[in-house]
């Protein structure tokens, strides 16, 4: 049951040049055939988030990603960091509409998750989930949250504006909303853990 009766949207930010990985992150396999873009677009997507956004930088083939309504953004200038892409994304988020946000290296996601978030944000706020005191992935941002982002296009450092809204944390019981995959022997341990 979801807690503002608003529209929701999601952007995934898959801009980094994955320098460490030595592969586009996007297109790292996920399991059952799916890479992470599919995946994450695909739980969005089923979720009933219009539009979801996927940020992908000039050298990422995203061509195998087709979703229907899949808006693909090209971030230009990947020096300017993840925030930078969360800005481009925004360009395409309808006025009054919550959004997620899910980095492309943050692989977790599943409906229960999503409810949970959009159970407890706010307009002038923004969810995030917490597994024993650490934040994890995706932050859900209240309408009025996603409303300031857009009118304020300058977005250098998220964290810094965020910290004017409203944090609902969020408790959620899986120690999986902490995934985060920016090394090769992080993804070797990730797909150990999926197997299992």
């Amino acid at each position: 049951m979801r807690g503002l009766d608003v529209p929701v949207s999601a952007i995934i930010p898959a801009a980094g040049n994955s320098g460490r990985m030595g592969t586009h992150k996007a297109l790292l396999e996920y399991g059952n055939g799916h890479s992470f873009a599919n995946h994450l677009v695909g739980c969005f997507y089923n979720y009933g988030c219009n539009p979801v956004v996927l940020v992908i930088n000039e050298q990422c083939d995203s061509t195998p990603v087709q979703f229907q309504n899949l808006v693909k953004v090209v971030n230009r200038h990947t020096e300017k960091g993840r925030s930078w892409s969360i800005r481009l994304g925004l360009n395409h988020v309808p006025e009054q509409s919550a959004c997620f946000i899910q980095n492309i290296d943050n692989p977790f996601l599943e409906p229960r998750l999503l409810d949970k978030l959009f159970e407890s944000v706010t307009p002038d706020g923004y969810a995030v989930p917490v597994y024993q005191g650490q934040g994890g992935h995706p932050i859900l941002l209240g309408n009025s949250v996603v409303d300031y982002f857009r009118q304020h296009g300058n977005i250098k450092d998220l964290r810094k504006i965020l910290s004017r809204f409203n944090r609902i944390e969020v408790p959620y019981p899986d120690d999986r909303i902490l995934w985060n995959i920016n090394t090769p022997d992080d993804y070797k341990e990730f797909m150990e853990q999926i197997q299992k």
